[in-house]
């Protein structure tokens, strides 16, 4: 196993100062401060991609949220360099799958123990940002992140496969096929 190199920071330098390979560090040695000031640097950018990609109630979100960054400051010691923003993405996407996981046995529970069907959802007028939120909502997850990442977050097709450790060529592939699903679903209207 290879260790990463310790920073230490010099007591004339505020943690303010340090950019994201430094505040990566000082994180990694447990360092309140850098923790906070690395959440408040990134929460918003986190906070939009897994809201993008679960289009779940605010409460399941922000702790979605808070589960991402609990584990890069417990993992900041293996940040190696890269783009923090796409190691934070990175960590969200696996956070999120084992939400997803989860999730799915506590429906099957739920299910099993419900003694009635659930009601029948109303109809609504949906405008199109409704329509479009709803068709990337129901793209398969592997489609929606890729999605999420390039299009609406705009990290490029290199830091999307670094951060999913995918293959550059099978993030544009997922792209293409994102958008063509989306394409149909939304009657060409893309």
């Amino acid at each position: 196993m290879r260790m990463g190199k310790l920073v230490q920071l010099r007591p004339d330098l505020g943690v303010e100062e340090l950019g994201d390979d430094g505040l990566a560090a000082a994180c990694a040695t447990g360092d309140p401060a850098a923790q906070s000031l690395l959440f408040e640097r990134h929460v918003d950018s986190v906070y939009r991609y897994v809201a993008r990609m679960r289009s779940s109630d605010p409460a399941a979100i922000d702790d979605l949220v808070q589960a991402t960054f609990i584990a890069a400051f417990r993992s900041a010691g293996q940040f190696r360099g890269a783009k923090l923003q796409s190691w934070l993405f990175g960590i969200a996407s696996n956070v999120m799958r084992t939400y997803v996981r989860k999730e799915r046995s506590r429906k099957r529970v739920a299910t099993a123990l419900a003694e009635q069907p659930p009601p029948e959802h109303a109809h609504h007028d949906a405008t199109d940002v409704d329509k479009l939120r709803d068709a990337v909502a129901a793209l398969p997850p592997k489609l929606r992140e890729v999605l999420v990442l390039m299009d609406l977050e705009g990290e490029t097709g290199a830091s999307v496969a670094q951060t999913l450790r995918i293959s550059e060529a099978t993030v544009w592939r997922r792209l293409a096929d994102a958008r063509e699903t989306l394409r149909i679903a939304l009657g060409g209207a893309l």
